[in-house]
Order: C-alpha cells, then structure tokens, then sequence
C-alpha cells in the first residue's frame, strides 16, 4: 500500500509541476519596427546632390503557425510578380537596399513566434535570390517576431468595432504588463475571434522594403566635395546587419507521459522520454498495480519497466515513429475464471523485447501538451506458475509449472504528455 500511495502521489505531483510550467510566458519585447514614413525619410545624401529615394513595399502572407511559401494564399503569387517587375523596372543599379522584414501574429509562446518569424525572413531570402541572385549584396532580412504595434494600427483604423471597444483593445495593447497577461486579457474579449479572424493572419507576413534612387541630378559642386558623398554610407544599411541563413531551429525536449489506458485499467504508470538529436530519441515507461479489482479472483499486479529507442521521420521529433524496446515485467495475473498465473516463485519475470509503432501530434496552442498513440508486438520466454484461482482463501493451490514463449502485442498505449525544453546557456534568446 506504501508503495501504491508512493506511485500516485508521483504522477499527480509530476503532472501539477507541467501545469504549472505552462503558465510560464516570455517577458521579452520584440524590436521596435520601424514605420514606412522612416524609411521614406532616410536621405543623408540630401544636402550634397538632388538625390530623390523612394521606397515600395510589398507584403507577403504565411498561413498560422507556418513558415513555407504557399503562392495560392492571400495573394501572394501577385505580390512575388509584383515584386520581381518592380526590381526590374528599377534596375539593379538604383537599388540601394532590400529590406525583409518578417513578423508573427501575438498569440502563442513569444519564443516559438520569434523563430517562426526568422524562418519566414529566411524563406523570403532564399525564394528572392533564386530568381534574383545579383541581389545577394542588397539583401537584409529583420526578422520582427510578434507585432503588437501592426495589430494597434489595424485596430485604431477598424470601421466595424464600437469606439469604446477599439479604446480598450488598444488600452491592453500599450499596458505595460506581462506579455502573457496581456495575450490573456486580448483572449477574455468579445471581440477576440473577429481580431483572430480579421487581422492576425495579416500579421503573419514578411514585407520587401525595396528602397531605390530616381534619376540623379547632380549639383554644381566643387569634386572634391561630390568624393565626399560617394563616400558616405546609405542610412539604411547601417540600421540592418546581414543575416547568415537560419536553418530550421531544433529544441530539445523533455516528455512527461502518462498512459490513459494504463490509468483506465487502474495501473498507475509515469513514463519519461527525452530527445537525443533530431529523428531520435529514448523513453522509459514505467507501470505499477498491487491491488485486485474489487474481488480477489480478479487482478491484474505488475511491476513492468520498457525502455525504448524510437526514430521519428520528421526532424522534429513529432508525428510518425518506429521504435525498438526491451521489457521487464512481474505479474499476478487473475480474471475470474478457475486459474491464476504468476511469474514463478515470484522470482522470474518476463524479459523480452520487441518492436513499436505511433503517432504523436500537440493538442494545445503552445504544443506542449500532447497525445501518442503506440502499438507494439514482442516476444518474452516465460517461466510461472498455475494456481486454482479461489476466493476464500489468499492463494490457491498450484495447479501447474509452465514454460512457453509469447509472442504478440506487448504495447498499447494512448498517452498524454507534457514538454519542457532543455535551456541551453549562452545560446540565442
């Protein structure tokens, strides 16, 4: 009973502190975006020679929570045409800079936004020097992350919302709190799923800032003096430094599991799995049950441990796996009927071993709660003993020694977890 109590005191324990870490929110600001107006006024070069800079921008959009290029989404196959005949009735030549600046709608884990947003710049980067490799030298991506101040604007201009309710979105927006509190109060509006619907998917984007020089007209200046300006340096490339492409970020992860079938059939389990490297990783399941159900002629007792190597065929570490796994298990095993079966003498477990399949998707916004379904087969040489199975007494009599082999499931489980990542020190923030 001590140990019984042990167990489930364990899981709830474990359980309460994944609660409790989902809660947690970044407290980071993103960089402050600059507005086209900056960009339009960024001419140093004014004062020495009549240089006229203009800028275009062009947005492209990113469905939620993805950072691939989909043509056939909110026009984005008209904005790249768009883009690639405006460079080239510029010209290479008069282009002074190609700002990417890619941002993610405020909603979710700030970290995981952060990312998405450098993936989408990186996207764009590499999708534009594919068709336009000559603009390798003008090309600076800044990838924005989550954008309260795109999310402002939109709201202040909407013509459908109340006055009053445009005044508290926007109140929320510019409160100086917790970046989570404040998602939160957004999430408790009436008006939520309209801003969800309306105006966040125009936020997941990526916009070209292509800024360029009309025809010069040079001034009666001593040459020396025109040395000077061409020597100067454009405002715009010193606010942006170049980016080296990002590959796909990778967190490790530790998994908090538990099997809803393992808990239906009252046997308290508690299963760790941690990811190795990207495609691989190693769980560690473990089962206990000391008890009978409700009657003693009906039981299922086992202590059972099995550790397994799974290979996922996303990089991830989410969706499809195939996993091969030892096993260990005591058992007492009755179900009403005129025998019982226990591992003999108590001193001779199942050991074997075999091989699983699964799936694995997230189940909430953040994706740190997840569910797992495995189906698993094996085969475990097997030494027990047969007992008349009475229930009057504690143990019948034996009835039969045994030894066969089994072969056949040895897996089932619908499983929920938990993920908390590995922080790594010194790394990117």
């Amino acid at each position: 009973m001590g140990i019984r109590k042990f167990c489930i005191t364990l899981i709830l324990l474990l359980f309460n502190v994944a609660f409790a870490h989902s809660q947690e929110v970044s407290l980071d600001v993103p960089f402050d975006l600059r507005t086209e107006r900056d960009f339009a006024n960024a001419d140093t070069l004014e004062n020495y020679i009549r240089i006229n800079k203009r800028h275009q921008n062009i947005e492209v959009h990113f469905k939620f929570d993805k950072y691939n290029l989909e043509l056939d989404y909110m026009g984005n196959r008209g904005s790249l045409e768009k883009f690639s005949h405006k460079v080239d009735s510029i010209g290479y030549s008069k282009i002074d800079s190609i700002v990417i600046i890619s941002q993610s709608s405020p909603e979710g884990i700030y970290e995981h936004n952060l990312m998405l947003s450098r993936n989408r710049a990186n996207t764009m980067r590499r999708h534009i020097l594919d068709r336009h490799p000559n603009l390798s030298h003008l090309l600076y991506v800044h990838p924005d992350g989550e954008s309260w101040e795109r999310l402002r604007e939109y709201v202040k201009k909407d013509t459908l919302m109340k006055k009053s309710t445009i005044e508290k979105i926007i109140s929320i927006i510019d409160a100086d709190i917790n970046v989570g509190t404040k998602k939160w109060r957004m999430e408790q509006l009436p008006v939520y799923r309209y801003l969800l619907q309306t105006y966040y998917p125009k936020i997941r984007n990526s916009t070209f800032y292509i800024l360029y020089y009309s025809e010069i007209i040079p001034r009666k200046v001593e040459p020396e003096l025109e040395l000077i300006v061409k020597e100067d340096t454009p405002y715009t490339t010193a606010i942006f430094e170049p980016i080296i492409p990002i590959t796909e970020e990778w967190t490790r992860q530790l998994h908090l599991k538990t099997n809803a079938i393992g808990l239906g059939m009252a046997i308290a389990n508690v299963a760790i799995e941690v990811d190795l490297a990207k495609h691989w990783s190693f769980s560690l399941p473990i089962y206990y049950s000391a008890w009978n159900y409700f009657r003693s002629p009906i039981k299922f007792r086992t202590l059972a441990v099995q550790p397994e190597f799974r290979y996922w065929f996303k990089p991830d570490n989410e969706g499809w796996f195939v996993g091969g796994h030892f096993g260990l298990a005591y058992y007492n095993i009755a179900s009403n009927g005129d025998y019982r079966y226990q591992d003999h003498n108590r001193e001779t477990p199942a050991i074997g071993g075999g091989i699983a399949a699964g799936y694995r998707t997230h189940i909430s916004k953040d994706k740190r709660w997840k569910m797992e379904f495995t189906l698993g087969g094996g085969v475990y040489p097997l030494h027990y003993d047969k007992f008349h199975n009475t229930p009057n007494t504690t143990e019948g009599l034996m009835a039969e020694d045994i030894k066969k082999t089994y072969w056949g499931i040895d897996q089932i489980a619908v499983s929920f977890s938990y993920a908390f990542d590995f922080k790594k020190k010194g790394g990117n923030k």
